[in-house]
């Protein structure tokens, strides 16, 4: 059904619903097909035609050669919150770690073009959420999508790259790399087939998908007609949480933000805004405690982080001095903490303990 033209999700549904299983659409007459609202000549005739063989086969050869594994709507692992939908992708395109797709994830995005505020609290916000236990779900779209997506990995998190093409296709294609290690540390996904290109009319589809698999999405920095916005009416559609970030009332990438703030979005200026409305179940405690693991395991860091206190600013060169190291020494140390959301780095080489 994935190949034939003018057959979404929605109508597979209605035909299994009105025929018991995908088998009996495929033997059923043509007078009973066309008898279904929407199942016209064409698309009759497309159903009762014989597979083509020949993409068939590239098919499976495609998912061989990437190691994609294919989870369909009737699989247990099957994402339980996507089911939910009114019109869910009757089959998945998975590569990487699909233990994630039954992970609680938040959806992030926003504009292509971000500005600097825009560029730190996309990464800010995937880091903090992605220590709390929480998978960071985005597009991989150029911008806050890739900000997110790499903050998250940065800090050891998980995060799914929903696309609006094939996996096996990388778009944009300075995302390369980014691709590569998403697909091995966490989850690349699809509803369309292998091969497909990255068509205008899939990023719809794709964004439903991005808030269908979330607890909620977040929006940070988007123009008043924004896929980023559609992405927020499908949470909104789907009685999912919509978050978002406010932004300067002259800045054409908050005019989006603001305006979904306006029709009753959650106004968010910190990731614990978030996980209120989320409620207790990813507060800092429990990622907390993991921090202070890995800090205990790293006498160096742990050392280090004697003379920073929690939300006091001081700079390289007096840390330099209280810890008896050069401040090029202390340099690899420091974006180890950073990495792990320990420490903040601040403009002019100021450093502060996060907690």
């Amino acid at each position: 059904m994935l190949s034939i033209t003018g057959v979404g999700p929605r109508k597979t549904l209605d035909l299994i619903s009105e025929f018991g299983s995908l088998e009996n659409i495929f033997s059923a007459s043509y007078q009973a097909l066309t008898r279904i609202p929407g199942i016209k000549d064409k698309i009759a005739r497309s159903i009762l035609n014989d597979p083509d063989e020949e993409l068939v086969a590239g098919q499976a050869k495609l998912i061989e050669k990437f190691q994609v594994k294919m989870v369909t709507l009737w699989d247990e692992s099957y994402p339980r919150q996507l089911k939910q939908l009114y019109d869910p992708p009757i089959a998945l395109f998975c590569r990487g770690n699909t233990d994630l797709l039954a992970s609680d994830s938040i959806g992030m995005v926003g504009t292509r073009t971000p500005t600097a505020y825009g560029k730190e609290i996309s990464k800010d916000f995937s880091r903090e959420l992605a220590q709390r236990g929480l998978t960071i779900v985005s597009g991989a779209a150029k911008g806050v999508d890739t900000y997110a997506h790499e903050a998250c990995l940065k800090a050891s998190g998980k995060t799914i790259a929903v696309l609006g093409n094939g996996v096996d296709r990388v778009y944009p294609a300075e995302n390369r790399l980014l691709f590569e290690r998403i697909s091995e540390q966490g989850l690349l996904i699809s509803e369309f087939l292998m091969g497909s290109k990255p068509d205008a009319q899939n990023f719809p589809r794709r964004n439903r998908i991005i808030s269908g698999l979330s607890l909620g999405s977040i929006v940070i920095e988007a123009a008043e007609r924004s896929g980023s916005l559609i992405t927020a009416y499908f949470a909104l559609d789907q009685n999912r949480e919509v978050f978002s970030v406010p932004g300067p009332i002259n800045s054409r990438q908050s005019r989006g933000t603001n305006l979904l703030i306006k029709q009753g979005a959650k106004l968010v200026e910190s990731v614990e805004d978030i996980l209120e409305e989320l409620g207790g179940k990813y507060k800092m405690g429990s990622s907390q405690g993991q921090q202070e693991l890995l800090i205990a395991a790293d006498p160096i860091e742990a050392s280090l982080l004697e003379h920073l206190t929690e939300g006091e600013e001081i700079h390289i060169d007096d840390l330099s001095t209280l810890a008896g190291q050069t401040t090029f020494a202390l340099l690899g140390t420091l974006l180890q903490l950073e990495m792990k959301g320990i420490i903040q780095q601040l403009p002019g080489k100021y450093f502060k303990r996060r907690f």
